[in-house]
């Protein structure tokens, strides 16, 4: 494994998240339509086939092989979406490898770069596939140049001459995963790398994570990368029998999609922030003194409501009158009455109450005054 090159990777992929969050608060990028996609004919046509709950599949079918996620029911996405699987609807590394993988064993050594610049060339012409197009010409690069110089030399190009322009939030998560793999970590290191990557995503998404994550999602890409080609080649020309083997096969991983996801949400999430993220690079660098100060000073002070208890009043006052209203705030309560108000108070998870009798106006207070004046002139 090579840890300076690994802390490379998510420095620099620190930089790039912390320059898009602060360009996408300024512009108005967000408001604007996005990139466009591939429609593939055979699948508009084939929901007239399906029945209602198969519906939902097809559509799921359709968005791992095109990134048109847009069809895709609310329920659905978040499933994925709490497992770290965004990827899988952004036909990217993960879709090439896993559609080429049995190409070029068949096909010799001496033709893979060849076969790389075809594809290059034919997704030219095609909308959308930023990510695509972006491994096509990282894979060619490594091809000639090794594996982490093409890899470097391919993201330097892509930043001045192909897609960073276009999207520049896909290309940071090209880099972070990709240097992941490339560095050469492998087994159970290279799960826990990914781990550290999704905390360093969900810091800048504003999402809590799942220690799960560690035990699901290595799972659950392994079952869509074997499941990948299969519905490659189901996909064209889609007839009915390959409809029906390829609905089945992904009702079987969406069973286990919607299961995982549940168990995540039923298992307590950790909340992403700078001292998590700090955390995580002290272990990295194995720094353990830090790590204990850091989790003493964040857990003693966590939620912690510091304000103080109001003091018992001398003089309570006690409301006689006729309720008037209620007001409902996040930490108070007033409560109004003829007579007086009343104040409620959250503090240290005690509700403190504090009442005081109406104030009387200014007018009334001056014809007071005027009574008293007139009084004490007469006499």
């Amino acid at each position: 494994m090579n840890k300076p090159w690994l802390l490379t990777i998510l420095t620099i992929s620190f930089l790039f998240l912390t320059l898009l969050k602060a360009h996408e608060l300024r512009s108005l990028k967000p408001y604007f339509k996005g990139e466009g996609v591939i429609k593939l004919k055979s699948f508009e046509n084939a929901r007239q086939k399906v029945s209602r709950e198969d519906l939902d599949i097809l559509k799921l079918w359709e968005s791992i092989l095109t990134g048109r996620a847009a069809p895709l029911s609310r329920w659905m996405k978040e499933h994925y979406r709490n497992l770290g699987l965004n990827h899988l609807f952004t036909p990217s590394g993960f879709h090439l490898s896993a559609v080429l993988m049995p190409v070029l064993k068949i096909v010799g050594k001496k033709y893979h770069l060849l076969l790389l610049l075809l594809l290059g060339v034919g997704l030219c012409f095609l909308p959308g596939l930023t990510a695509l197009k972006r491994m096509l010409l990282i894979k060619s690069h490594q091809k000639l140049l090794g594996l982490k110089l093409g890899f470097a030399v391919a993201l330097v190009m892509d930043i001045f001459f192909g897609t960073f322009q276009s999207s520049a939030l896909s290309f940071t998560y090209s880099f972070l995963f990709l240097g992941i793999i490339y560095s050469g970590v492998q087994g159970l290191g290279l799960i826990i790398w990914f781990f550290i990557a999704q905390i360093l995503l969900a810091y800048f998404q504003n999402a809590d994570i799942s220690i799960l994550l560690l035990i699901f999602s290595p799972i659950l890409n392994l079952g869509f990368s074997i499941l990948m080609p299969l519905l490659f080649i189901l996909s064209f020309p889609l007839w009915d029998w390959q409809l029906t083997i390829g609905i089945t096969l992904l009702k079987l991983i969406q069973a286990v999609v919607e299961l995982f996801s549940s168990l995540t949400l039923n298992f307590p999430l950790i909340e992403t922030n700078i001292v998590l993220l700090l955390i995580v690079i002290f272990l990295l660098t194995r720094k353990l003194t830090p790590i204990w100060i850091l989790t003493l000073l964040f857990c003693t002070s966590l939620n912690l409501d510091r304000e103080r208890s109001p003091g018992v009043a001398t003089n309570e006052f006690v409301p006689q009158g006729q309720h008037l209203s209620t007001y409902y705030d996040e930490k108070h309560v007033k409560v109004k009455f003829s007579d007086g108000n009343c104040r409620l108070k959250l503090v240290r998870g005690f509700w403190w109450e504090n009442c005081s009798p109406s104030r009387r106006g200014s007018r009334q207070k001056k014809l007071k005054i005027k009574k008293l004046s007139y009084r004490s002139s007469k006499t």
